[in-house]
């Protein structure tokens, strides 16, 4: 089963320059043709071991057959979603994702539902409701491995551009139509004294750190901050909302799942917290994290571009809380949150030991590179200091 869906990610590869196929026949004849009856031993669902009681195969959902249909993803992974027929009856529905080690995103959910029984047993937070959303991550192989579809969610990024009116997309490309990330690059390259065409962003960042001042990079975060809309959360919270009290619904749903998901992220390191990493439910309001590639301080220590911000809190997120802002139920759930872990630490420490014994194939080939990079030096990594950025005035 497993080889049949590093096929999938591999045929795909093979035809990305071509016209997107959406029938799973291209992908895999085996796949498509697959009945259960016919099968001499039965394949589960994926997804039924749990790890906390004794396992019951003879209790589990069974393959029928693979929908004929595949969903493409505009993705940098190419990830495809596959469609299980079961014989209870039900549709399972599953991401392929390949080029990746999702071990280390099977461990992190495996972490958040350790974090989840530390909540529910917290009196303070199983009153406020505080908990992560979780999804079933299932590796193949080092290289492809499938996961649990959320149905009704999409990514935070989608999710705030729906509501941008056309004038308003048209502030947010400047002048110019190069975008934000276009404006910032321009004036990166200015301060790094380089040229636009030839600008390696990590270098210019460099150079950057060494001559801006803060104030100077506060002032062009403002600038380019101040071309979106800071509604555009509230606004489409409001566009699900059929009344006042539902849109107050979704608001407390959105409001505690994210100061939950936030700390919970923070304690593990997680970060490349970008907004295709974040799904929002459409039917509940709820922040769902998703793909944890840079878990445990990696972001912070290893990329040329350290990531030095803790947590997510814009002013999309502060508006949305207005008027209380950060300073009421936000604030309240993270308190709740870090306090019941905190009188936690050896289950978290526990279950993190087996990251220590059985590093990823990722953590592996990171940790040869930069073995080869230091080899007969005595330089320090080429990293950027946070606290050397944050004492600038």
């Amino acid at each position: 089963f497993g080889k049949h869906m590093g096929e999938i990610s591999r045929r795909w590869n093979d035809r990305k320059r071509m016209k997107a196929p959406r029938n799973i026949k291209v992908f895999s004849p085996w796949l498509a043709k697959f009945q259960g009856e016919e099968q001499t031993r039965k394949i589960e669902v994926p997804g039924q071991y749990g790890g906390w009681n004794k396992p019951l195969p003879e209790y589990h959902v069974k393959i029928s057959s693979f929908d004929s249909s595949i969903l493409l993803l505009k993705s940098i992974r190419l990830s495809k979603r596959i469609i299980i027929h079961a014989d209870d009856g039900k549709e399972y529905k599953f991401l392929v994702k390949g080029g990746e080690d999702l071990r280390l995103d099977q461990r992190v959910e495996q972490l958040f539902r350790i974090m989840n029984d530390v909540l529910g047993a917290d009196a303070a937070c199983r009153r406020r409701g505080l908990a992560l959303k979780t999804y079933e991550v299932i590796p193949m192989t080092t290289r492809v491995g499938i996961i649990e579809w959320v149905d009704d969610a999409e990514p935070l990024k989608n999710f705030l551009e729906s509501t941008m009116t056309q004038e308003e997309i048209r502030n947010a490309a400047g002048k110019s139509g190069e975008g934000l990330g276009g404006l910032y690059k321009v004036w990166l390259s200015k301060l790094a004294k380089v040229k636009l065409e030839t600008m390696d962003t990590n270098d210019a960042y460099k150079k950057m750190f060494r001559t801006a001042s803060r104030s100077a990079v506060v002032k062009k975060f403002q600038e380019l901050q101040s071309m979106v809309p800071s509604c555009l959360m509230k606004r489409a919270f409001v566009q699900m909302s059929s009344s006042p009290e539902a849109f107050l619904t979704l608001r407390s749903h959105f409001v505690k799942s994210h100061a939950c998901l936030s700390i919970c992220q923070y304690i593990l390191g997680i970060g490349d917290r970008h907004l295709s990493n974040f799904m929002i439910s459409k039917r509940t309001g709820q922040m769902i994290g998703i793909d944890f590639g840079h878990a445990f301080g990696s972001a912070t220590q290893f990329l040329p571009m350290p990531e030095l911000m803790p947590m997510r809190l814009t002013k999309q997120i502060t508006d949305v809380l207005l008027p209380l802002k950060e300073n009421g139920q936000l604030r309240n759930a993270m308190i709740c949150t870090l306090r019941a872990l905190s009188r936690e630490p050896d289950i978290l420490l526990n279950t993190a030991d087996v990251f220590v014994k059985e590093p990823s194939l990722d953590w592996r080939q990171f940790a040869r590179k930069e073995a080869e990079k230091q080899k007969g030096s005595t330089k320090l990594p080429k990293t950027m200091c946070a606290k050397r950025w944050l004492g600038r005035n």
